[in-house]
């Protein structure tokens, strides 16, 4: 069943083999035979090749490139690397210690970004700053603590997730929601709702460059594991499904636009629980359940470089880490008066948890994974393993395998609306 999930094309090829003819007298059935060894990354686009890094690292949980060229590696035990490659052959291949996590001053944590002087961190019970000291080494500040503990903690305790730095140094970070099984908070003696609109958790939070204001953005939210500014300076992340613990609380993963003063449906509105809210409707929705949607990064290029990640036309697209299946999305966006709406494209299926998968300034991606079974994995400990994806057959367009004109049709709010790529597909939930 693994390499039916990696192999959407293959799994239709099972379900309508091709005709065979045994002899004169007519066709016959023949099934396919599933692939015995399917590489550890399925690229469902054409022109691509896939490179396994040669290095041994823990599991690592975020990679970002300096505006210098410089690739960090935030990995699951604290420990911080800046990867090179040393031998010119286009992989790192060597890792040195940025921060050496030894007395465990950064937990188990997901996000970081550059800004300035350093990498940002999002962790437990702070934001942490590396400032980058000039001689291959960090040094461990703290930007901002000492909001409220969470009523029910989270997996391996996250508490801040996702980060993202303005161009005018504003720190966002996503502060987890208070209690992910319980989120109305209902008190079992009065019947009502503890939930706390205007509390920081389940929360986008600012933080002003001079470190000495924060405030919060929007609500509604659940764990925002990854936040990302695209071309145009607008804030975007991905946030968790929840539905399982919650009827109609994140029915799916979920890509939002980050607005100021906006609710995000976590918990969603109730008529006694929580009814002065308006649910901000998502971007795109990732179905079926359990995708787990990580690593956003958009696909434009780096400082000094007119390179993107695949065919041109794919410059500006979000790419999109799903964890708990082994994906990655291609997302691209539409600005228009009634808000951005999207048309999300699978381009690769993995064997592995997909955490993040960034562009890098020479045109690649590079994905990160971590080794175990689904939702899991092996924890700060365990192996994982990096991937570079270069884009070396620009011949073999990926639009050869675009759909034809007319297949995404314009939904609930009529009328077309047209990218780079032709029509694009978007759906909405009802507020």
């Amino acid at each position: 069943m693994a390499c039916l999930k990696l192999l959407p094309a293959f799994a239709l090829a099972l379900m309508y083999p091709s005709p065979i003819r045994a002899d004169s007298t007519g066709p016959v059935q023949k099934p396919f035979v599933a692939v015995s060894n399917p590489p550890p990354i399925q690229m469902l686009v054409p022109g691509f090749t896939v490179r396994e890094l040669p290095l041994e690292l823990n599991n690592v949980n975020n990679l970002v490139y300096a505006p210098d060229g410089r690739l960090f590696a935030l990995g699951y035990d604290g420990d911080v690397f800046q990867l090179k490659d040393t031998d010119g052959d286009g992989l790192e291949d060597s890792a040195t210690l940025f921060f050496n996590n030894e007395h465990n001053e950064i937990p188990p944590s997901i996000g970081m970004c550059w800004g300035p002087g350093g990498l940002y961190i999002a962790s437990q019970k702070r934001v942490i700053r590396l400032r980058d000291k000039g001689d291959g080494t960090g040094e461990l500040e703290t930007v901002a603590s000492g909001w409220v503990p969470p009523a029910g903690k989270a997996g391996s305790d996250l508490d801040s997730v996702g980060i993202a730095v303005d161009a005018k140094g504003n720190v966002f970070f996503g502060l987890g929601c208070d209690n992910w099984m319980a989120a109305y908070r209902v008190n079992t003696n009065t019947l009502k709702s503890e939930y706390d609109v205007h509390s920081e958790r389940g929360a986008i939070l600012k933080v002003s460059s001079d470190w000495k204001k924060r405030e919060v953005v929007c609500t509604g939210l659940r764990f925002t594991v990854s936040l990302a500014f695209n071309g145009a300076g607008d804030l975007f992340c991905t946030d968790q499904e929840g539905a399982t613990w919650l009827p109609n609380g994140n029915p799916f993963d979920e890509l939002l636009h980050i607005q100021p003063g906006r609710h995000y449906g976590f918990p969603p509105r109730h008529p006694n629980y929580l009814p002065n809210v308006i649910d901000e409707p998502s971007v795109f929705d990732f179905a079926p359940q359990h995708q787990s949607t990580c690593g956003l990064h958009f696909n434009e290029p780096a400082t000094g470089s007119t390179k993107v990640f695949g065919p041109a036309s794919w410059r500006g697209d979000a790419i999109i880490a799903g964890e708990s299946r082994g994906k990655i999305w291609r997302t691209k966006l539409v600005k228009t008066a009634a808000g951005y709406v999207a048309q999300t494209d699978l381009i690769a299926c993995l064997k592995m948890l997909t955490i993040d998968a960034v562009p890098t300034p020479q045109g690649d991606l590079i994905v990160t994974c971590h080794s175990g079974h689904p939702d899991w994995g092996t924890g700060p400990k365990g192996k994982g393993k990096l991937f570079k994806i270069s884009y070396t057959d620009p011949d073999r367009d990926a639009r050869s395998l675009r759909p034809s004109a007319g297949s995404y049709p314009a939904q609930e709010f009529g009328g077309a609306v047209h990218g780079d790529d032709g029509p694009i597909r978007y759906r909405r939930r009802p507020f």
